[in-house]
């Protein structure tokens, strides 16, 4: 079954040949008989322009061939060439052929132009479809965005209200144990100064472990409290870490003392952050250099900083008895010990200090380390622009 605009089309087609085929052979009929002085051939210069009209890209191509070879053709059967040699007539043909031609070179550049210009519109309609379903796309995806903006607003309220509660349940809940904690500490030290004399090896070796198990309970209560505290105070201000940290080791002076350790440090640069916080950071780090340094060694630690274009990135280095690879991210998590409190004293919160302190400065930090070859603990903080 015929589709009724091809169909259309070939009719429309057939009508412009024959109208293109009508003036030709009018042209050439007339040119055969009209004095040879008058150019009529230069009258086929209607039929190249009417091709312009004629579908496909050969059809001028094809007329311009036609016309020529009617010219010709006329001025053969004419016998013009021949019988008026002499006679400025005979230029005819050859000026009915220029006109012919450079008539079929307007249609063809123009034909061309037209063409491109059409080519260029497909292009532009093509690519006006495909940015159009960009833009259905982005608005889509924009709209999805949105949603997930209005959730997470939400889901950041709920967070903030649950951080809020969490807090103050902390707060109650470390105020209300350390009470017992106190009166067993009381009891405990009243015990002791009134019947310890009383008691034998084993009774004085249990109330040690009594006293020593609630000042260990209450320093985990009232770290964890003040783990919990951390981040309230957002004021930032310019901190000098070579202060800082020189600052530190002087307090740390009876430790170094009795460790004969050494903490080398220079050319520590400003940050932006908030002082205590950092101190807290930088002191931990130092103190766990100290603490876990290996029999036999004195304890060396290293604090050095290097300046990128955004960040600086610090790292705390020490020969201690380091850390095996599996245990990295475990030992930044709260209360997570890898040895035992006889072994090495501690509450298993100052690394998660650390890990907090250094979030909240929107930086991150990270360990490497080997057993027996020490430790180096890296972390990021803003750098000064």
């Amino acid at each position: 079954m015929f589709s009724i605009r091809p169909y259309g089309m070939f009719i429309q087609t057939a009508i412009l040949v024959f109208m293109a085929s009508f003036i030709a052979g009018v042209v050439y009929l007339i040119d055969l008989n009209t004095d040879s002085t008058v150019a009529v051939a230069s009258m086929h210069a209607i039929v190249i322009l009417y091709s312009w009209l004629i579908p496909g890209k050969y059809a001028s191509v094809f007329t311009a061939v036609i016309c020529s070879f009617l010219t010709i053709s006329a001025v053969i059967e004419s016998k013009e060439i021949v019988g008026n040699q002499s006679d400025l007539s005979n230029l005819n043909m050859v000026i009915s052929l220029v006109v012919i031609w450079t008539c079929f070179t307007l249609v063809f550049i123009a034909r061309s132009g037209f063409f491109s210009l059409e080519r260029t519109n497909d292009q532009l309609s093509e690519s006006s479809s495909a940015l159009l379903e960009k833009v259905k796309e982005l608005d889509l995806k924009q709209q999805l965005l949105s949603d997930h903006k209005i959730q997470l607003e939400n889901l950041n309220k709920e967070l903030l209200e649950k951080n809020r509660e969490l807090e103050r349940f902390t707060s109650i809940t470390s105020h209300d144990l350390q009470e017992p904690l106190r009166t067993i500490g009381n009891m405990a030290h009243l015990i002791s100064k009134k019947y310890y004399s009383n008691f034998d090896d084993q009774g004085k070796k249990m109330l040690g472990y009594v006293t020593s198990s609630t000042n260990r309970m209450s320093a985990l209560i009232k770290g964890l409290l003040d783990f919990s505290r951390l981040g309230n105070k957002r004021d930032y201000e310019l901190v000098d870490c070579q202060e800082l940290v020189g600052t530190i080791v002087q307090d740390l002076d009876a430790a170094l003392a009795a460790s004969k350790g050494r903490v080398i440090f220079k050319e520590l640069p400003l940050v932006k952050g908030n002082p205590l916080e950092l101190r807290i950071l930088f002191q931990n780090l130092i103190s766990n250099g100290l603490k876990f340094s290996k029999a036999g060694v004195f304890p060396i630690i290293e604090v050095s900083a290097k300046v990128g274009k955004r960040r600086v990135t610090f790292c705390v280095k020490d020969n201690g008895i380091g850390i095996a690879e599996a245990d990295y991210d475990k030992i930044f998590l709260i209360f997570q010990r890898l040895h035992n409190v006889e072994e090495f004293e501690g509450t298993g919160l100052g690394l998660a200090y650390c890990r907090k302190i250094v979030e909240l400065h929107g930086g991150k930090i990270w360990v490497k380390s080997k057993k027996e070859e020490g430790s180096s603990f890296y972390f990021t903080l803003a750098k000064i622009l």
